[in-house]
């Protein structure tokens, strides 16, 4: 009786396992959280002729994972969705993207009296230009919904390839075709991605991928526990949804290793203590890249340094959407954890320091002095920094008591 507990456990184990992935993108509808208004500008995008999509914003908010899904949330009615993806590498070229496009569209053709498969990269074994392009898209009937994403598209070293890529998509809006093309990538802007290519801003449409809201981290939490039977007590919620600061990635990888602890202890009610155990876990398997640069950033001989409280007081500061904040935010967290007040004068030149090669580019830094602006070279560093602060006991109770408080959005309110 005891072997088939067990057994029973352990079958609950690899279900959190498939249904928490911290490390790839969601890949069913019934596992996708919010989004419902990118999920609407995309496929107005889709319904309209010659418009297409950029969607840019930071690494790890779902934007690949909304990408993938994009072609289950497009109302088809008699039409059928051919729904191709091209991820870039740094080595790709404009006829290297476009041949494993058209390695996804198959078609046939007698030869020697025998009808024969072919892609419809046979027929390029050499360059291809834009207007190959634009030909190959013109033969999908009106019975099929083209859809074809080219995705992180930062990764593009090659300049040509980028303008060409950008007077595609211009000369497929042009012609009115029935394909869609959705450029997606890392960005702050859309100019940022598509490297100031005009021609591919005006006939697409931007949209922006946020952080995520409490609620759809909420729904993203609340999913998959359900699927599991599990329940979820609201601190241990509130805490999960405070550390992750809006990243889905962040979020899978906590609720998953606070799921393992229940699954351990054999309770079927996840509990704060076990997001406290599961950060511990989320810290250690982290990547190696993130604590590098944490043990870089913090480091120093120096017995009264506080390096460590200084960045985990950032990770708490007050933002604006896109992450960034000033000195004057880091004051109230920064005093909090230090236990008695600190102004600017006492740490700008350790942020500043921060934005260096010395403290690993930890933070980067805009603007002029008297108007520095920083925020997280790295996002996913934030949601790291603050379980590491949440692990040494650096953020005190108070901050601890509104971390698993769903009425507070900040840890320390001015």
């Amino acid at each position: 009786m005891s072997t088939e507990r067990d057994d029973s456990w352990r079958t609950l184990r690899f279900q959190a396992a498939d249904l928490f992935t911290p490390s790839s993108p969601v890949s069913t509808t019934e596992l996708f959280a919010g989004r419902s208004r990118e999920i609407e500008k995309l496929t107005e995008a889709v319904a309209e002729r010659g418009r297409h999509a950029i969607q840019y914003g930071e690494p790890g908010v779902g934007k690949t994972s909304l990408a993938k899904l994009l072609q289950y949330f497009v109302p088809r009615g008699l039409k059928k969705v051919q729904y191709i993806r091209k991820a870039v590498v740094s080595t790709d070229t404009f006829t290297s993207i476009w041949s494993s496009v058209f390695q996804s569209i198959r078609f046939s053709a007698i030869r020697d009296g025998i009808a024969q498969e072919y892609t419809v990269s046979d027929l390029y074994p050499n360059n291809i230009a834009p207007s190959d392009v634009v030909r190959e898209l013109s033969y999908f009937g009106e019975t099929v919904i083209p859809i074809i994403v080219v995705d992180e598209f930062q990764q593009l070293r090659d300049a040509e390839a980028a303008r060409l890529m950008s007077e595609t998509v211009k000369a497929v809006s042009d012609e009115g075709l029935a394909a869609t093309i959705i450029v997606v990538g890392v960005g702050d802007n859309v100019d940022e991605l598509v490297r100031g290519h005009s021609s591919i801003v005006r006939c697409s449409e931007e949209v922006l991928m946020p952080r995520m809201t409490t609620r759809e981290m909420q729904e993203l939490l609340d999913v998959r526990v359900g699927q599991l039977g599990m329940k979820l007590e609201g601190d241990a919620k509130w805490k999960i949804i405070g550390l992750s600061k809006g990243l889905p990635s962040f979020a899978h990888a906590l609720g998953r290793s606070s799921v393992y602890s229940a699954i351990d202890r054999r309770h079927m009610t996840l509990q704060e203590s076990d997001v406290d155990i599961g950060i511990k876990s989320t810290i250690e398997s982290s990547q190696h890249t993130l604590k590098s640069t944490y043990e870089t950033a913090t480091n120093s001989n120096q017995a009264r340094a506080r390096f460590r409280q200084l960045i985990t007081a950032c990770a708490l500061a007050k933002s604006d959407p896109s992450g960034w904040f000033t000195p004057k935010d880091v004051e109230e967290p920064f005093s909090g954890i230090v236990g008695e007040r600190r102004t600017i004068e006492h740490f700008n030149g350790n942020l500043k320091e921060f934005a260096s090669d010395r403290r690993g580019n930890i933070l980067h830094v805009k603007g002029s002095e008297r108007n520095f602006r920083f925020r997280f070279s790295e996002p996913a560093m934030q949601p790291f920094v603050l379980m590491k602060g949440v692990a040494e006991n650096l953020i005190d109770e108070k901050a601890m008591n509104v971390l698993s408080s769903k009425e507070q959005g900040e840890l320390f309110p001015t």
